[in-house]
């Protein structure tokens, strides 16, 4: 019998000490308050009794990461980037306000070659993986229009772009109306590569 209260006892304690270092990491991550802090305690504590709360509080913390880094650049690119990450975000309505509202800083030169861009990646593979949504879902919307991905060709922002073939400014406009009706997160641009072989 004595044998048996020594059992339960060493497993009591064993699971009080598991307990204590699942708060103590807790503590920890939550008094950081990082992304990498949250992993961690996931890495140690997968099922712990706050693993619902840091997976929820890193996916907050990486949008607002992406929402700033948007708003920092101000570019069709950067909320287009958001857009491709969190659809569904706290900040997408304001990201999509912003890409119905931009107006880049210089007058395009009269007669300039437009397109319209469907959305910015972090990767070609994201690129790539739109494109063929795109034409698989909005087939008849972009009947007659061929799509492309722009490599990055800016260092500051590093992002690949999925955009139409060059077009008159009124049809860049006309097509992009179309495809916003349907809840595409489009914009038209000025086509700085027109004339140059697509990537």
């Amino acid at each position: 019998m004595r044998s048996q209260w020594i059992v339960a006892w060493i497993i009591a304690a064993g699971v009080l000490a598991a307990c204590s270092r699942q708060e103590s990491g807790w503590r920890s991550a939550a008094a950081e308050d990082s992304v990498a802090a949250y992993e961690r305690y996931l890495e140690d504590f997968p099922a712990g009794a706050h693993a619902g709360v840091a997976r929820a509080r890193v996916a907050e913390l990486m949008e607002q990461e992406a929402w700033s880094r948007a708003n920092r650049l101000q570019t069709p690119e950067a909320w287009q980037r958001y857009l491709g990450e969190w659809p569904d975000g706290r900040h997408a309505p304001a990201a999509r306000r912003q890409l119905t509202r931009f107006v880049p800083n210089d007058m395009p030169a009269a007669g300039a070659a437009w397109s319209v861009q469907l959305g910015a990646y972090s990767s070609e593979a994201a690129a790539r993986a739109d494109l063929a949504r795109h034409a698989r879902e909005r087939a008849a919307e972009l009947s007659g229009v061929r799509l492309v991905i722009q490599a990055p060709y800016d260092i500051a922002t590093d992002v690949w772009r999925l955009r139409t073939m060059p077009l008159a400014e009124a049809a860049a406009r006309e097509l992009c109306g179309k495809l916003r009706e349907r809840g595409v997160d489009c914009v038209p641009v000025v086509d700085e590569s027109a004339g140059q072989a697509p990537p």
